[in-house]
Formats: C-alpha cells, sequence, structure tokens
C-alpha cells in the first residue's frame, strides 16, 4: 500500500517559504596558525587555498591516496589564523590526522576550538530576516563570508549551496535563538533538515565517506584544476582528463518505504546502495544513492530493503 507524504510542520513550510533555522549538533571548528599554515593546507587537500580572503571561503576536501573521501570541510580566514569548519563531531579526529601529517620544518599550530563556536544553518527564501539579528541585510552569495556581530562580538554568515551558515560564539548562541523565537522563526529538527538536503539532491555525512570520490557526489567545484600537488590528486586528474567518472550521485523516488543501506539495482544488476532516505511532506519516500553510469533521469530502479522488493525512479 503506498504511504501518503506526512504532514507538514511548520517549521519545514518556513524553510520553502520563508526562513527557518536549524542548529548544528557537535559543531566543529579548528584553529589554524603558524606562517606556513597556507601552504600546509594546501599541499593537504583539493581545493586551491589560495582563493581564500576575508571575504571568500573555500571549500575543500581530504582525500587519501585512492581519491577516496576522508573529510569535507570549510576554511574561512580569521586574523592570523584559519578558521576550518568541519563536519558534526569530526574536529578531534581531523585535528589529530592533520598532526600526523605536519613535517618537522612546518610552522603550524592546530588547535581544535569547537566549543567556542556554535554553528546555525538557515533556509528559505528569506533567510536575510534572521540575518537582521546580527546586523547583516542580506543573504551572502555561494562562498562569500560577510562579517555582522552580537554585543561586539563577530559572527560570520557563509553562503552555501542552498542555505546560509552561521558562525556564531558559543557563548552568544542562545541569545540569537531567543531573540529568533520573539520573532516566531522555527527551528528545524535534524531529520527536517535531512529532508530538505535529500529533496536538493545534496550530498551530505552519509555520502561524505571513503566509498566515494568528491566527483561521484557533486562536489567538482571543492576540487581544483590548477593547484598543485596533493594526496589524491593523479586520481582526480584522470577521473577529469579521461572522463572516468564512473559513478554519480541521485535522488531516487518511491511510492513504498525505503531503507537507508539498501542495495540499488538497474536492469537487474546491482548499481549502488541508498544511502540516505527521508519520508518528505512534498515527494513522499525520497533517498540518495550512488549509482554506477550510465543513469538517466526517468528511468526505473529496484530497491532491495528488508521488508522487500520496492519500485522506485530516478528523478
Amino acid at each position: 500500500m503506498e504511504l501518503m507524504p506526512a504532514p507538514a510542520s511548520q517549521a519545514y513550510l518556513a524553510a520553502q517559504h520563508a526562513v527557518a533555522y536549524y542548529r548544528v549538533v557537535q559543531p566543529g571548528t579548528l584553529r589554524l596558525g603558524g606562517a606556513t599554515r597556507a601552504e600546509y593546507v594546501q599541499r593537504q587537500t583539493t581545493n586551491d587555498v589560495g582563493l581564500l580572503s576575508a571575504q571568500r571561503a573555500v571549500p575543500s576536501v581530504l582525500t587519501n591516496p585512492s581519491a577516496r573521501i576522508l573529510e569535507v570541510f570549510t576554511l574561512l580566514a580569521h586574523g592570523d589564523h584559519f578558521l576550518l569548519l568541519t563536519q558534526p563531531g569530526h574536529a578531534p579526529g581531523l585535528e589529530a590526522y592533520f598532526k600526523r601529517h605536519l613535517f618537522f620544518n612546518d610552522q603550524v599550530t592546530i588547535e581544535d576550538t569547537s566549543a567556542a563556536w556554535a554553528q546555525y544553518e538557515l533556509y528559505g527564501p528569506q533567510i536575510s530576516k534572521a540575518l537582521a539579528a546580527v546586523g547583516l541585510a542580506t543573504a551572502p552569495a555561494l562562498d562569500e563570508v560577510l562579517a555582522g556581530s552580537i554585543d561586539h562580538q563577530p559572527v560570520y554568515a557563509l553562503g552555501e549551496a542552498g542555505r546560509t551558515c552561521l558562525l556564531v560564539p558559543a557563548a552568544l548562541a542562545d541569545a540569537l535563538a531567543a531573540q529568533w523565537a520573539t520573532e516566531a522563526l522555527p527551528s528545524l529538527s535534524f531529520d527536517e533538515r535531512e529532508i530538505l538536503r535529500i529533496e536538493a539532491g545534496q550530498a551530505g555525512a552519509p555520502e561524505f565517506t571513503a566509498a566515494n570520490t568528491p566527483f561521484e557526489v557533486g562536489l567538482g567545484r571543492y576540487v581544483s584544476a590548477s593547484k598543485g600537488c596533493y594526496t589524491g590528486q593523479e586520481v582526480l586528474a584522470r577521473q577529469v582528463t579521461y572522463d572516468k567518472v564512473a559513478r554519480g550521485l541521485v535522488r531516487l523516488h518511491a511510492a513504498q518505504p525505503l531503507v537507508s543501506g539498501s542495495a540499488v539495482e538497474l536492469d537487474g544488476r546491482n548499481a549502488g546502495t541508498l544511502s540516505s532516505v527521508a519520508h518528505s511532506p512534498q515527494h513522499g519516500w525520497i533517498g540518495l544513492a550512488v549509482l554506477r553510469k550510465p543513469f538517466a533521469a526517468g528511468q526505473s530502479a529496484q530497491v532491495r530493503t528488508p521488508g522487500g522488493l520496492v519500485s522506485a525512479s530516478i528523478q
């Protein structure tokens, strides 16, 4: 029996038509200082640190020698050091990784400063309404960084795909949420935030794993085509030069329940695994999977869930 989409919550509707916010749980922030910090990050990761400025962030990926994803992060310039925003909960592990890969002549300091910063994500066409609380009139463009303030302390708004990330001193985070509450700005749950991500067809933590390369999960703009050597560069360069990106991220839609971790079949053959799943108020059951090419929008797929075979379509 086909299940109808769940009723839309106030927060979900606000994210579609006005503005809603999500407070990131276990936000990760590293502080990178030292005279050679730029050179150090440049040789470790996929994007060009030379693009970084006070007004521009640089999203990047840490890859292994096979160009598989180890971490996805965003780099910000912050005075005489960098702030590196990790995936939630990943700061301790990434700090340890970077410290293990320091050379004797690196003049770099690495510190986990996650406790000092809170992170909010803002969704919806009226994001500027929420940003007014930190003294900003407009939302930042993609990768743009705008500096606001609360009680004379700096707040940074970062433009990301489909949302704005707000980096706030942790001591002021609750006060900001309280102000938004007086303005009737609703808060998204984690599940509602995941629905928005999957609806948008954007990769997230379930896709940011060593099973995938950046190109396979839609992170092509996180990879510089011109910078110098870094771990995994040769593999990524071959994928581009010889059109060897053999898999790609797709969104699936189904009338029956989907389960993450289920195998996805195209034309009777295993093509990949369902990594993210949500039950959308607009679309019903949807999910993300990295599938072997070729595939096409509208193509039928079969998902082998624990409850049985479920028919789905690629969107």
